[in-house]
């Protein structure tokens, strides 16, 4: 009788061990930047699906724009340039939409890779903008004029030894390919798809002076 308990108990560990891991999504997320506008989002999704005009935290920053299905698996987020949808963001460990080029919240790095058909490029681990992808390096994932995607991975760092973390950390770019990398193969915790325009000049000065100050030393 109690080796039969013992089995049930087993089993039920396992089953919850599988229910662990993350499903892969069935909402296509490129459908919200194809709204267009604040007036596409409200007629596909429902008024009461959208929050316009709201400030919204991501990484270090602190944005305006919309959030529809707030609190729920399928709460993303939207920007706009001009009036017009301009990228539609997803972060966490997991979420109910996926992009069409099938990437998602939980994949794994190395899965990441068969999807871009070639190794690409990440900045370091341990700080603000730590495993974000800096480059596609040519791959499917670089999108063209119309559509571009930008990603950053969750630290794994208990994976691996404090030496070998150390070695792939800090304000530098590292090919994936490392060995550091590969073993932790750390998940996707934010996606952006984004239509890529050509910022005004004084739009190009605010963010380079952003992108400076998240990168200034703190004395």
């Amino acid at each position: 009788m109690k080796k039969i308990v013992l089995l049930l108990s087993l089993a039920v560990l396992a089953s919850c061990g599988s229910n662990a891991e993350v499903s892969v999504p069935t909402e296509n997320l490129n459908e919200v930047l194809a709204c267009l506008d604040a007036k596409g989002l409200i007629v596909k999704y429902g008024a009461k699906s959208v929050i316009l005009d709201t400030a919204i935290i991501t990484g270090d920053d602190t944005l305006r724009g919309a959030i529809i299905f707030p609190g729920t698996a399928k709460q993303a987020n939207v920007f706009f340039h001009e009036g017009k949808i301009s990228d539609v963001s997803i972060q966490g460990e997991s979420s109910a939409w996926k992009t069409a080029s099938g990437l998602y919240l939980g994949l794994p790095l190395q899965e990441v890779e068969k999807l871009n058909s070639k190794n690409f490029t990440i900045s370091g681990f341990g700080w603000a903008h730590g495993g974000s992808v800096v480059s596609w390096e040519g791959g499917k994932l670089a999108g063209d004029s119309t559509l571009t995607h930008l990603v950053s991975f969750r630290n794994k760092r208990q994976i691996i030894s404090v030496e070998e973390f150390n070695k792939v950390s800090g304000e530098a770019e590292f090919d994936v390919r490392h060995p550091a990398i590969q073993q932790m193969n750390p998940v996707l915790e934010q996606i952006t798809i984004l239509k890529p325009y050509i910022p005004s000049k004084e739009e190009g000065k605010g963010i380079a002076k952003k992108i400076e100050s998240s990168q200034m030393p703190v004395h």
